[in-house]
């Protein structure tokens, strides 16, 4: 992995990974503590956050350890949301899938090709066999849309599985597989590269 980085289109979506000209749009989605409510991290105080955020994904993608785009509407040039396929393992040939979108944007249909375009490109580019999406159980509206997806499998379960500061939280661990894989079932999804030093979005 490494270079060249990705542009993955999919519908109305672009992942791309985001650069410091979108540092702005990201700290105005990411500062939202309504987004990172069911997450893992904390709003974004200040935009120096979302640029060691920028900054960290570039390094994560280099390094060939995730993937970690943000969401864009690639005709309005907005971004919307970031997703990642993180903890990538060649030995076992599986990462984690995770994905927020900005609250004003929730609902308008960009979750679906988002996860056509990820899927698409960690199973025919990255060579993965194995996707994992963690989703809390009281997050009902992800948990319908978790179930919603193609070849998807519920696997129980996990007690106190996501920590959010000192407490923990359930989650149903679904897994998509490559040989569950169909992209008749999803969106058409292109794939493009993109240099390193491209500064777009």
């Amino acid at each position: 992995m490494g270079v060249p980085s990705p542009r993955v289109r999919c519908g109305p979506v672009e992942l791309r990974l985001v650069t410091p000209r979108a540092a702005h749009q990201l700290f105005a989605l990411a500062r939202d503590p309504a987004v990172s409510r069911q997450l893992q991290w904390e709003p974004h105080a200040s935009v120096d956050d979302s640029l060691t955020y920028i900054h960290d994904s570039l390094a994560l993608w280099t390094s060939g350890r995730a993937w970690m785009p943000g969401i864009f509407d690639h005709e309005r040039e907005q971004l919307v949301g970031c997703t990642s396929i993180s903890g990538i393992d060649r030995t076992n040939r599986r990462a984690e899938v995770g994905t927020w979108i900005g609250t004003a944007f929730q609902g308008a249909g960009y979750n679906r090709p988002t996860k056509a375009a990820l899927a698409t490109f960690a199973f025919e580019h990255l060579e993965l066999e194995r996707l994992e999406f963690l989703t809390r159980v009281d997050n009902p509206r992800s948990v319908a849309a978790m179930r919603g997806v193609p070849g998807i499998r519920e696997e129980g379960v996990l007690a106190s599985r996501i920590r959010v500061g000192d407490e923990g939280h359930d989650a149903i661990m679904f897994a998509l597989l490559a040989a569950d894989w169909r992209a008749a079932d999803w969106p058409d999804v292109q794939v493009d590269g993109a240099s390193q030093g491209d500064d777009a979005g």
